[in-house]
């Protein structure tokens, strides 16, 4: 079932129920309140009976102030001549177990008073009492005397009937009004709900014609305050991330294909010309080897940002901060840049960290100033420390990063240099990053005409 026809449906179930407590509650309303009504009758009608027939046998009475029999038929009978029965009830006063009853009121019920099947009295208390004709209201008042001893009991009966007819019938027209209502407000609702939820359709065609070689198109967003707006929204940059993130996909496989096909090419040419014999042997081995050790620093560092700084190997242990620039400076020697890079005596202070990863670290800042620069920059490699972290510092006063780059540079294949005896994978950044992060470190870059500074900070004690 749709999503217009689930709403309508329970929207009108709703809207039953509601309608249908409401006709209930209107019948017991109207119920009691008729009842209530005719009590109020009764009474009224019972003390104007009791009323008359007291001051008819008030000049009949004794010096003793009791009534006897003969002078209080007569009074009753005055009374009851005085207020008879009416439409609604029938009036009768017992006298001696003779009951005197008032002339009119309904037929049914003078029939029943008039017969065996009367109910019995129970002075002083209102009451419902289920008969032959129905169900009566019957309320029955004792007269006493000077003495106190009973005179006469006035008794009146009214039919339920007519209230409980009026109570269903309010009932039944309040069904029918209901209906009426749901019939209308179902078809209102059924326009209101789907003029409604059209944006979610144009929001779902647009979505299902999606497609991987559309990520560029977007959904429409209505001119609403609302949650369909919301939605819309929310959409929409759910798409600008996976268009982000395939954009990033494409330019990570070129970029790996590049670096990965490039040391695998030009190993492949200097073995041909080896086989040639157009070449030394010990200048190909050096290449090869060179492009094969290339090859597997981008394996090294792929797998690195890769795994992130969650899942990067650390082996923590004590640093002690001289014997790390030591290595560092053997590094650098190693590679012929000890002309280039002048590096600082360290404090003597000892940290906890994984030496090899910070060898890591600084070898790639300090090959990236290297790189990234003129041949005549010069790198400056220093250290400080205070009570809670170690600093290392990577300087040079080269010309600085491009500031269209600089957003962009810890983001991996990054890079201003791809050709050259020194061409990089703009992977050094990257790596660093996951790398000192993993070591609850931070990375951080300042540059500028004058040069660039990137500094590696680390917690002498990292927490566990």
């Amino acid at each position: 079932m749709r999503l217009t026809s689930r709403i309508v449906v329970r929207s009108l179930l709703v809207m039953a129920l509601a309608l249908g407590s409401v006709s209930v509650l209107t019948y017991e309303f109207a119920r009691v309140s008729g009842r209530e009504d005719l009590d109020r009758f009764l009474q009224r009608e019972s003390g104007k009976l009791v009323t008359g027939f007291v001051d008819a046998a008030g000049e009949a009475s004794g010096a003793d102030g009791k009534l006897a029999a003969p002078e209080a038929a007569r009074a009753a009978r005055a009374a009851l001549a005085i207020h008879p029965s009416g439409p609604q009830h029938v009036a009768a006063i017992t006298i001696d177990g003779t009951r005197l009853q008032a002339t009119g009121g309904p037929p049914e019920v003078a029939a029943l008073l008039r017969g065996d099947d009367a109910p019995p009295r129970q002075p002083g208390r209102l009451r419902t009492v289920d008969t032959g004709i129905g169900p009566v209201r019957a309320l029955d008042v004792a007269v006493t005397d000077a003495t106190g001893g009973t005179v006469a009991v006035a008794t009146l009966l009214a039919p339920l009937g007519p209230s409980r007819y009026a109570a269903s019938n309010a009932f039944s027209r309040t069904i029918v009004a209901g209906l009426i209502a749901l019939l209308v407000g179902g078809g209102l609702l059924a326009f209101v709900v789907r003029r409604s939820l059209r944006p979610l359709r144009d929001l779902s065609t647009t979505a299902a014609a999606i497609t991987p070689d559309t990520l560029t198109a977007r959904v429409p967003v209505p001119d609403t305050n609302d949650e369909v707006r919301q939605l819309a929204l929310e959409l929409n940059e759910m798409l600008e991330r996976i268009d982000a993130n395939d954009r990033t996909r494409r330019r990570y496989l070129a970029a790996v294909s590049h670096e990965v096909r490039t040391p695998l090419t030009v190993a492949e040419g200097h073995l041909e010309l080896l086989e040639d014999r157009q070449i030394d042997p010990a200048a190909a081995a050096a290449t090869v080897r060179q492009e094969l050790d290339r090859l597997r620093r981008v394996l090294d560092d792929l797998l690195s940002v890769a795994r992130g700084a969650e899942e990067v190997d650390i082996r923590p242990g004590p640093v002690f901060l001289p014997d790390l620039f030591a290595a560092v400076a053997a590094r650098i020697d190693a590679l012929g840049l000890t002309a280039r890079v002048r590096v600082e005596p360290p404090p003597p202070v000892a940290f906890t960290g994984d030496q090899a990863r910070i060898e890591q670290s600084i070898a790639n800042l300090v090959n990236n100033a290297v790189d990234h620069n003129p041949p005549t920059t010069a790198v400056t490699l220093t250290a400080a420390a205070d009570r809670e972290t170690i600093t290392i510092a990577v300087t040079d006063d080269g010309t600085g990063i491009d500031p269209e780059i600089l957003p962009h540079v810890r983001e991996p294949f990054v890079t201003t240099r791809t050709t050259g005896n020194r061409r990089t994978s703009g992977l050094g950044l990257t790596v660093v990053e996951s790398l000192t992060l993993a070591q609850h470190g931070t990375l951080a870059l300042t540059t500028g005409p004058a040069g660039t500074t990137a500094t590696l900070t680390y917690p002498i004690e990292p927490p566990p």
